[in-house]
Protein backbone atom coordinates (compact mmCIF):
# COMPACT_ATOMS: atom_id res chain seq x y z
CA UNK A 1 0.00 0.00 0.00
CA UNK A 2 2.84 2.40 0.88
CA UNK A 3 4.49 1.70 -2.45
CA UNK A 4 1.23 2.49 -4.27
CA UNK A 5 0.87 5.80 -2.39
CA UNK A 6 4.44 6.74 -3.29
CA UNK A 7 3.70 6.09 -6.95
CA UNK A 8 0.25 7.70 -6.88
CA UNK A 9 1.45 11.18 -7.98
CA UNK A 10 3.03 9.63 -11.08
CA UNK A 11 -0.14 7.65 -11.86
CA UNK A 12 -2.17 10.82 -11.51
CA UNK A 13 0.25 12.74 -13.73
CA UNK A 14 -0.12 10.08 -16.44
CA UNK A 15 -3.90 10.35 -16.11
CA UNK A 16 -3.73 14.17 -16.34
CA UNK A 17 -1.58 14.06 -19.48
CA UNK A 18 -3.87 11.43 -21.02
CA UNK A 19 -6.90 13.57 -20.18
CA UNK A 20 -5.25 16.63 -21.68
CA UNK A 21 -4.45 14.69 -24.86
CA UNK A 22 -8.04 13.42 -25.18
CA UNK A 23 -9.55 16.87 -24.68
CA UNK A 24 -7.16 18.39 -27.22
CA UNK A 25 -8.06 15.67 -29.73
CA UNK A 26 -11.77 16.31 -29.10
CA UNK A 27 -11.35 20.03 -29.79
CA UNK A 28 -9.16 19.25 -32.81
CA UNK A 29 -11.91 17.07 -34.33
CA UNK A 30 -14.99 19.06 -33.29
CA UNK A 31 -13.26 22.42 -33.85
CA UNK A 32 -15.83 24.59 -32.01
CA UNK A 33 -15.72 28.38 -31.76
CA UNK A 34 -17.44 31.16 -33.68
CA UNK A 35 -14.12 32.59 -34.86
CA UNK A 36 -13.59 29.38 -36.86
CA UNK A 37 -16.92 29.67 -38.69
CA UNK A 38 -16.61 30.73 -42.32
CA UNK A 39 -18.77 33.62 -43.48
CA UNK A 40 -19.96 33.02 -47.09
CA UNK A 41 -18.50 35.53 -49.61
CA UNK A 42 -21.95 36.70 -50.67
CA UNK A 43 -22.83 37.45 -47.04
CA UNK A 44 -19.62 39.46 -46.62
CA UNK A 45 -20.43 41.39 -49.76
CA UNK A 46 -23.91 42.14 -48.49
CA UNK A 47 -22.54 43.28 -45.13
CA UNK A 48 -20.22 45.72 -46.92
CA UNK A 49 -23.11 47.05 -49.00
CA UNK A 50 -25.23 47.49 -45.88
CA UNK A 51 -22.45 49.37 -44.13
CA UNK A 52 -22.05 46.71 -41.42
CA UNK A 53 -18.43 46.12 -42.37
CA UNK A 54 -15.78 48.00 -44.35
CA UNK A 55 -14.02 46.44 -47.32
CA UNK A 56 -10.70 46.01 -45.51
CA UNK A 57 -12.35 44.01 -42.70
CA UNK A 58 -14.34 41.95 -45.22
CA UNK A 59 -11.11 41.14 -47.06
CA UNK A 60 -9.62 39.84 -43.81
CA UNK A 61 -12.78 37.89 -42.89
CA UNK A 62 -12.40 35.88 -46.10
CA UNK A 63 -9.39 34.20 -44.47
CA UNK A 64 -9.47 34.64 -40.70
CA UNK A 65 -11.89 31.75 -40.07
CA UNK A 66 -9.23 29.29 -41.28
CA UNK A 67 -6.47 30.65 -39.06
CA UNK A 68 -8.54 31.77 -36.06
CA UNK A 69 -7.97 35.52 -36.03
CA UNK A 70 -6.72 38.54 -37.94
CA UNK A 71 -3.19 38.28 -36.52
CA UNK A 72 -3.11 34.53 -37.11
CA UNK A 73 -3.95 35.03 -40.80
CA UNK A 74 -1.34 37.78 -41.16
CA UNK A 75 1.33 35.62 -39.47
CA UNK A 76 0.48 32.78 -41.86
CA UNK A 77 0.51 35.13 -44.82
CA UNK A 78 3.92 36.36 -43.69
CA UNK A 79 5.32 32.82 -43.42
CA UNK A 80 4.16 31.98 -46.94
CA UNK A 81 5.69 35.22 -48.18
CA UNK A 82 9.05 34.18 -46.68
CA UNK A 83 8.78 30.76 -48.35
CA UNK A 84 7.70 32.11 -51.75
CA UNK A 85 9.61 35.41 -51.98
CA UNK A 86 12.30 35.20 -49.31
CA UNK A 87 11.10 38.52 -47.88
CA UNK A 88 10.63 38.96 -44.11
CA UNK A 89 7.83 41.46 -43.52
CA UNK A 90 4.57 41.58 -41.57
CA UNK A 91 1.77 43.16 -43.65
CA UNK A 92 -0.18 44.64 -40.74
CA UNK A 93 -2.64 46.51 -42.98
CA UNK A 94 -3.13 43.55 -45.38
CA UNK A 95 -2.10 45.60 -48.40
CA UNK A 96 -0.51 42.64 -50.26
CA UNK A 97 2.67 44.71 -50.67
CA UNK A 98 5.76 42.52 -50.36
CA UNK A 99 8.40 44.45 -48.42
CA UNK A 100 10.88 43.91 -45.62
CA UNK A 101 10.23 45.27 -42.14
CA UNK A 102 10.86 44.52 -38.47
CA UNK A 103 7.27 44.89 -37.31
CA UNK A 104 7.34 41.57 -35.42
CA UNK A 105 10.17 39.52 -33.92
CA UNK A 106 11.25 36.43 -35.91
CA UNK A 107 10.62 33.69 -33.33
CA UNK A 108 7.12 32.72 -34.36
CA UNK A 109 7.28 33.44 -38.12
CA UNK A 110 10.28 31.09 -38.40
CA UNK A 111 8.34 28.36 -36.59
CA UNK A 112 5.51 28.81 -39.09
CA UNK A 113 7.96 28.65 -42.00
CA UNK A 114 9.24 25.29 -40.72
CA UNK A 115 5.71 23.98 -40.12
CA UNK A 116 4.41 25.15 -43.50
CA UNK A 117 7.45 23.65 -45.26
CA UNK A 118 6.86 20.36 -43.44
CA UNK A 119 3.16 20.47 -44.37
CA UNK A 120 4.05 20.93 -48.03
CA UNK A 121 6.58 18.10 -47.80
CA UNK A 122 4.03 15.67 -46.32
CA UNK A 123 1.15 16.98 -48.44
CA UNK A 124 -0.85 18.24 -45.44
CA UNK A 125 -2.87 21.40 -45.02
CA UNK A 126 -0.73 24.07 -43.43
CA UNK A 127 -3.11 24.70 -40.55
CA UNK A 128 -3.40 20.97 -39.84
CA UNK A 129 0.35 20.90 -39.25
CA UNK A 130 0.12 23.99 -37.03
CA UNK A 131 -2.66 22.45 -34.96
CA UNK A 132 -0.80 19.16 -34.52
CA UNK A 133 2.39 20.97 -33.49
CA UNK A 134 0.53 23.24 -31.08
CA UNK A 135 -1.36 20.31 -29.63
CA UNK A 136 1.87 18.43 -28.93
CA UNK A 137 3.60 21.34 -27.19
CA UNK A 138 0.42 22.36 -25.34
CA UNK A 139 0.23 18.88 -23.81
CA UNK A 140 3.99 19.09 -23.24
CA UNK A 141 3.43 22.29 -21.27
CA UNK A 142 1.21 20.36 -18.86
CA UNK A 143 4.14 18.02 -18.17
CA UNK A 144 6.61 20.89 -17.87
CA UNK A 145 4.42 22.59 -15.25
CA UNK A 146 4.55 19.38 -13.20
CA UNK A 147 8.35 19.17 -13.56
CA UNK A 148 8.87 22.81 -12.62
CA UNK A 149 6.59 22.71 -9.58
CA UNK A 150 7.90 19.40 -8.30
CA UNK A 151 11.51 20.56 -8.65
CA UNK A 152 11.00 24.03 -7.13
CA UNK A 153 9.05 22.87 -4.08
CA UNK A 154 10.43 19.32 -3.85
CA UNK A 155 6.83 18.11 -3.75
CA UNK A 156 5.26 15.95 -6.45
CA UNK A 157 1.72 16.54 -5.18
CA UNK A 158 2.11 20.25 -5.82
CA UNK A 159 3.23 19.39 -9.34
CA UNK A 160 0.19 17.18 -9.84
CA UNK A 161 -2.21 19.92 -8.70
CA UNK A 162 -0.52 22.62 -10.79
CA UNK A 163 -0.41 20.51 -13.96
CA UNK A 164 -3.97 19.32 -13.36
CA UNK A 165 -5.22 22.90 -13.11
CA UNK A 166 -3.55 23.83 -16.40
CA UNK A 167 -4.83 20.65 -18.06
CA UNK A 168 -8.44 21.67 -17.38
CA UNK A 169 -7.87 25.35 -18.13
CA UNK A 170 -9.84 26.42 -21.19
CA UNK A 171 -7.72 28.92 -23.22
CA UNK A 172 -5.08 26.38 -24.41
CA UNK A 173 -7.92 24.40 -26.01
CA UNK A 174 -8.92 27.50 -27.93
CA UNK A 175 -5.48 28.77 -28.89
CA UNK A 176 -3.82 25.56 -30.02
CA UNK A 177 -6.01 25.65 -33.13
CA UNK A 178 -4.78 29.10 -34.13
CA UNK A 179 -1.63 30.34 -35.84
CA UNK A 180 -0.73 32.67 -32.96
CA UNK A 181 2.24 33.04 -30.63
CA UNK A 182 0.53 32.02 -27.38
CA UNK A 183 1.02 28.23 -27.31
CA UNK A 184 4.67 28.21 -28.54
CA UNK A 185 5.57 31.21 -26.33
CA UNK A 186 4.21 29.52 -23.21
CA UNK A 187 5.98 26.26 -24.06
CA UNK A 188 9.37 27.91 -24.61
CA UNK A 189 8.92 29.96 -21.44
CA UNK A 190 8.17 26.88 -19.32
CA UNK A 191 10.97 24.91 -20.97
CA UNK A 192 13.39 27.75 -20.22
CA UNK A 193 12.36 27.78 -16.55
CA UNK A 194 12.89 24.03 -16.27
CA UNK A 195 16.30 24.23 -17.95
CA UNK A 196 17.24 27.04 -15.58
CA UNK A 197 16.31 24.88 -12.59
CA UNK A 198 18.55 22.09 -13.89
CA UNK A 199 21.37 24.60 -14.51
CA UNK A 200 20.89 25.98 -11.00
CA UNK A 201 21.01 22.50 -9.52
CA UNK A 202 23.96 21.12 -11.50
CA UNK A 203 25.81 24.32 -12.54
CA UNK A 204 26.72 22.55 -15.78
CA UNK A 205 27.70 24.79 -18.68
CA UNK A 206 25.54 22.85 -21.12
CA UNK A 207 22.33 23.58 -19.22
CA UNK A 208 23.26 27.23 -18.75
CA UNK A 209 23.76 27.46 -22.50
CA UNK A 210 20.52 25.62 -23.30
CA UNK A 211 18.62 27.87 -20.91
CA UNK A 212 20.02 30.98 -22.59
CA UNK A 213 19.17 29.77 -26.09
CA UNK A 214 15.65 28.59 -25.23
CA UNK A 215 14.84 31.66 -23.14
CA UNK A 216 16.09 34.04 -25.82
CA UNK A 217 14.15 32.22 -28.49
CA UNK A 218 11.10 32.66 -26.28
CA UNK A 219 11.95 36.37 -26.14
CA UNK A 220 11.98 36.39 -29.93
CA UNK A 221 8.39 35.15 -29.75
CA UNK A 222 7.22 37.30 -26.80
CA UNK A 223 9.72 40.17 -26.21
CA UNK A 224 8.02 41.48 -23.06
CA UNK A 225 9.52 38.63 -21.01
CA UNK A 226 13.13 39.68 -21.69
CA UNK A 227 13.66 41.49 -18.33
CA UNK A 228 12.59 38.34 -16.45
CA UNK A 229 16.10 37.03 -16.97
CA UNK A 230 17.15 39.46 -14.21
CA UNK A 231 15.28 37.29 -11.70
CA UNK A 232 17.18 34.22 -12.87
CA UNK A 233 20.49 36.07 -12.69
CA UNK A 234 19.70 37.37 -9.18
CA UNK A 235 19.05 33.78 -8.05
CA UNK A 236 22.39 32.65 -9.53
CA UNK A 237 24.23 35.49 -7.78
CA UNK A 238 22.57 34.72 -4.43
CA UNK A 239 23.41 31.03 -4.68
CA UNK A 240 27.03 31.64 -5.69
CA UNK A 241 27.54 34.92 -3.80
CA UNK A 242 30.82 33.63 -2.33
CA UNK A 243 32.00 32.25 -5.67
CA UNK A 244 31.94 35.15 -8.09
CA UNK A 245 33.54 33.06 -10.84
CA UNK A 246 30.51 30.74 -10.84
CA UNK A 247 27.86 33.42 -11.40
CA UNK A 248 30.14 35.44 -13.66
CA UNK A 249 30.77 32.34 -15.77
CA UNK A 250 27.05 31.68 -16.00
CA UNK A 251 26.51 35.26 -17.12
CA UNK A 252 29.11 34.89 -19.88
CA UNK A 253 27.47 31.68 -21.13
CA UNK A 254 24.04 33.34 -21.07
CA UNK A 255 25.41 36.31 -23.00
CA UNK A 256 26.88 33.97 -25.62
CA UNK A 257 23.56 32.12 -25.96
CA UNK A 258 21.70 35.42 -26.25
CA UNK A 259 24.06 36.67 -28.95
CA UNK A 260 23.66 33.43 -30.87
CA UNK A 261 19.88 33.87 -31.00
CA UNK A 262 19.37 37.64 -31.12
CA UNK A 263 22.47 39.06 -32.83
CA UNK A 264 21.61 37.82 -36.38
CA UNK A 265 18.27 39.64 -36.10
CA UNK A 266 19.91 42.86 -34.90
CA UNK A 267 22.53 42.71 -37.69
CA UNK A 268 19.83 42.09 -40.30
CA UNK A 269 17.87 45.11 -39.09
CA UNK A 270 20.93 47.35 -39.08
CA UNK A 271 21.89 46.32 -42.61
CA UNK A 272 18.38 46.81 -44.01
CA UNK A 273 17.20 49.85 -42.05
CA UNK A 274 20.45 51.42 -40.82
CA UNK A 275 19.19 51.55 -37.24
CA UNK A 276 19.45 49.51 -34.05
CA UNK A 277 16.27 47.44 -33.61
CA UNK A 278 16.63 44.92 -30.79
CA UNK A 279 13.15 43.42 -30.96
CA UNK A 280 10.51 45.01 -33.19
CA UNK A 281 9.03 48.30 -34.38
CA UNK A 282 5.39 47.70 -33.49
CA UNK A 283 5.59 48.52 -29.77
CA UNK A 284 4.16 51.97 -30.49
CA UNK A 285 0.75 50.45 -31.13
CA UNK A 286 0.80 48.69 -27.74
CA UNK A 287 1.82 51.90 -25.97
CA UNK A 288 -0.95 53.82 -27.75
CA UNK A 289 -3.66 51.21 -27.09
CA UNK A 290 -2.74 51.10 -23.41
CA UNK A 291 -2.69 54.86 -22.85
CA UNK A 292 -6.45 55.41 -22.48
CA UNK A 293 -7.28 54.88 -18.76
CA UNK A 294 -10.36 52.71 -18.35
CA UNK A 295 -11.37 53.69 -21.91
CA UNK A 296 -12.80 57.00 -20.67
CA UNK A 297 -11.65 58.97 -23.72
CA UNK A 298 -13.40 58.30 -27.08
CA UNK A 299 -11.06 56.46 -29.44
CA UNK A 300 -11.98 58.79 -32.31
CA UNK A 301 -10.95 61.85 -30.27
CA UNK A 302 -7.64 60.21 -29.36
CA UNK A 303 -6.91 59.51 -33.02
CA UNK A 304 -7.81 63.04 -34.11
CA UNK A 305 -5.57 64.56 -31.42
CA UNK A 306 -2.65 62.32 -32.42
CA UNK A 307 -3.02 63.19 -36.09
CA UNK A 308 -3.39 66.93 -35.38
CA UNK A 309 -0.12 66.89 -33.41
CA UNK A 310 1.64 64.93 -36.15
CA UNK A 311 2.96 62.36 -33.67
CA UNK A 312 3.47 58.65 -34.12
CA UNK A 313 1.68 56.28 -31.75
CA UNK A 314 4.56 55.84 -29.32
CA UNK A 315 5.28 59.58 -29.02
CA UNK A 316 1.62 60.38 -28.49
CA UNK A 317 1.20 57.63 -25.89
CA UNK A 318 4.23 58.83 -23.91
CA UNK A 319 2.91 62.39 -24.01
CA UNK A 320 -0.56 61.33 -22.78
CA UNK A 321 0.90 59.18 -20.00
CA UNK A 322 3.18 61.98 -18.82
CA UNK A 323 0.33 64.52 -18.90
CA UNK A 324 -1.99 62.06 -17.20
CA UNK A 325 0.29 61.46 -14.22
CA UNK A 326 0.88 65.20 -13.88
CA UNK A 327 -2.78 66.23 -14.08
CA UNK A 328 -4.66 63.28 -12.57
CA UNK A 329 -2.16 61.12 -10.72
CA UNK A 330 -4.73 58.97 -8.90
CA UNK A 331 -6.60 57.99 -12.06
CA UNK A 332 -3.50 57.08 -14.01
CA UNK A 333 -1.82 55.26 -11.10
CA UNK A 334 -4.94 53.15 -10.57
CA UNK A 335 -5.05 52.43 -14.32
CA UNK A 336 -1.43 51.30 -14.52
CA UNK A 337 -1.75 49.11 -11.43
CA UNK A 338 -5.21 47.77 -10.56
CA UNK A 339 -6.97 48.65 -13.82
CA UNK A 340 -4.56 47.01 -16.22
CA UNK A 341 -4.04 43.99 -13.95
CA UNK A 342 -7.80 43.47 -13.89
CA UNK A 343 -7.86 43.62 -17.70
CA UNK A 344 -5.22 40.86 -17.83
CA UNK A 345 -7.14 38.41 -15.66
CA UNK A 346 -10.82 39.39 -15.79
CA UNK A 347 -11.84 36.37 -17.91
CA UNK A 348 -10.26 33.22 -19.36
CA UNK A 349 -9.52 34.40 -22.88
CA UNK A 350 -11.40 33.03 -25.86
CA UNK A 351 -14.64 32.10 -24.08
CA UNK A 352 -16.54 34.87 -25.88
CA UNK A 353 -16.43 32.72 -29.03
CA UNK A 354 -18.42 29.93 -27.36
CA UNK A 355 -21.90 29.31 -26.05
CA UNK A 356 -22.15 26.46 -23.54
CA UNK A 357 -23.55 25.83 -20.07
CA UNK A 358 -20.05 25.03 -18.77
CA UNK A 359 -18.76 28.56 -19.45
CA UNK A 360 -20.06 29.78 -16.07
CA UNK A 361 -17.96 27.17 -14.28
CA UNK A 362 -14.95 27.87 -16.52
CA UNK A 363 -15.09 31.54 -15.49
CA UNK A 364 -15.43 30.63 -11.80
CA UNK A 365 -12.50 28.22 -11.98
CA UNK A 366 -10.38 30.89 -13.66
CA UNK A 367 -11.18 33.44 -10.96
CA UNK A 368 -10.56 30.87 -8.22
CA UNK A 369 -7.10 29.99 -9.58
CA UNK A 370 -6.13 33.65 -10.03
CA UNK A 371 -7.39 34.77 -6.59
CA UNK A 372 -5.66 31.88 -4.77
CA UNK A 373 -2.42 32.58 -6.66
CA UNK A 374 -2.51 36.27 -5.79
CA UNK A 375 -3.25 35.55 -2.12
CA UNK A 376 -0.38 33.07 -2.04
CA UNK A 377 1.92 35.61 -3.68
CA UNK A 378 1.13 38.18 -0.98
CA UNK A 379 1.02 35.86 2.04
CA UNK A 380 3.76 33.26 1.56
CA UNK A 381 7.33 34.12 2.55
CA UNK A 382 8.89 30.82 1.52
CA UNK A 383 11.91 31.63 -0.66
CA UNK A 384 10.79 29.35 -3.48
CA UNK A 385 7.34 30.97 -3.53
CA UNK A 386 8.93 34.43 -3.52
CA UNK A 387 10.92 33.51 -6.62
CA UNK A 388 7.78 32.32 -8.46
CA UNK A 389 5.92 35.40 -7.22
CA UNK A 390 8.70 37.62 -8.58
CA UNK A 391 8.07 36.17 -12.07
CA UNK A 392 4.35 36.88 -11.80
CA UNK A 393 4.78 40.40 -10.42
CA UNK A 394 7.46 41.44 -12.91
CA UNK A 395 5.46 40.10 -15.84
CA UNK A 396 2.39 42.06 -14.68
CA UNK A 397 4.43 45.24 -14.24
CA UNK A 398 5.98 44.87 -17.68
CA UNK A 399 2.64 44.05 -19.33
CA UNK A 400 0.94 46.98 -17.62
CA UNK A 401 3.19 49.39 -19.51
CA UNK A 402 1.37 48.45 -22.70
CA UNK A 403 -2.03 47.23 -23.84
CA UNK A 404 -3.44 44.66 -21.40
CA UNK A 405 -6.02 42.12 -22.54
CA UNK A 406 -6.91 38.61 -21.29
CA UNK A 407 -4.90 37.13 -24.19
CA UNK A 408 -1.72 38.48 -22.56
CA UNK A 409 -2.84 37.34 -19.12
CA UNK A 410 -3.16 33.80 -20.49
CA UNK A 411 0.61 33.70 -21.09
CA UNK A 412 1.45 33.79 -17.37
CA UNK A 413 -1.21 31.28 -16.27
CA UNK A 414 1.33 28.43 -15.80
CA UNK A 415 2.92 30.53 -13.03
CA UNK A 416 -0.54 31.19 -11.58
CA UNK A 417 -1.27 27.43 -11.59
CA UNK A 418 2.07 26.73 -9.89
CA UNK A 419 1.28 29.15 -7.06
CA UNK A 420 -2.21 27.68 -6.67
CA UNK A 421 -0.80 24.14 -6.62
CA UNK A 422 1.58 25.15 -3.85
CA UNK A 423 -1.26 26.81 -1.91
CA UNK A 424 -3.55 23.77 -2.20
CA UNK A 425 -1.05 21.23 -0.88
CA UNK A 426 0.29 23.58 1.79
CA UNK A 427 -3.24 24.23 3.05
CA UNK A 428 -4.06 20.53 3.18
CA UNK A 429 -0.81 19.76 5.03
CA UNK A 430 -1.48 22.48 7.60
CA UNK A 431 -5.04 21.27 8.16
CA UNK A 432 -3.73 17.73 8.65
CA UNK A 433 -1.18 19.03 11.16
CA UNK A 434 -3.91 20.90 13.09
CA UNK A 435 -6.15 17.82 13.17
CA UNK A 436 -3.27 15.63 14.36
CA UNK A 437 -2.36 18.16 17.06
CA UNK A 438 -5.96 18.27 18.27
CA UNK A 439 -6.22 14.49 18.21
CA UNK A 440 -2.99 14.20 20.19
CA UNK A 441 -4.27 16.72 22.76
CA UNK A 442 -7.57 14.84 23.09
CA UNK A 443 -5.79 11.51 23.67
CA UNK A 444 -3.57 13.05 26.37
CA UNK A 445 -6.64 14.24 28.24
Amino acid sequence: MKQFINKLPMYLLIAIIAFSAMVHIYFLIKHPGENFNQIPPEQLEQMVQDGEMDEATAKLKEHTWLYGSRDAYLYSKMANQIIEHGVYGFDTHNTDIVESNAFVTPGYPLILVLLFSAADLFNLEQMTMVKLFNMAISIGTVYLIYLITAKVFKNRWMGVIASGLYAVYFPPLHYFRMALTEIPAIFFFCLAIYLFLIALETNKKLFHFLFAVVFCYGVMIRPVIAPLVLIAFAIIIIKHRKQYKAWLGAGVIWAFGAMLVILPWVIRNFILFNEFILFSTHSGNSWYAGSNPFGIYPAADYLKEKESLGMDQKEFAHMKIKEGFQNDFGLWLSWFTVGKTYELFKIPDGIYFYSHWALTYIKKMHLFIVIIAFLTAFISRKKETLAITAILVMYILLSNLFLTIPRYGFFIMPIVCILTGYAAVTTVNRLKAIIRAQSSTTLKH
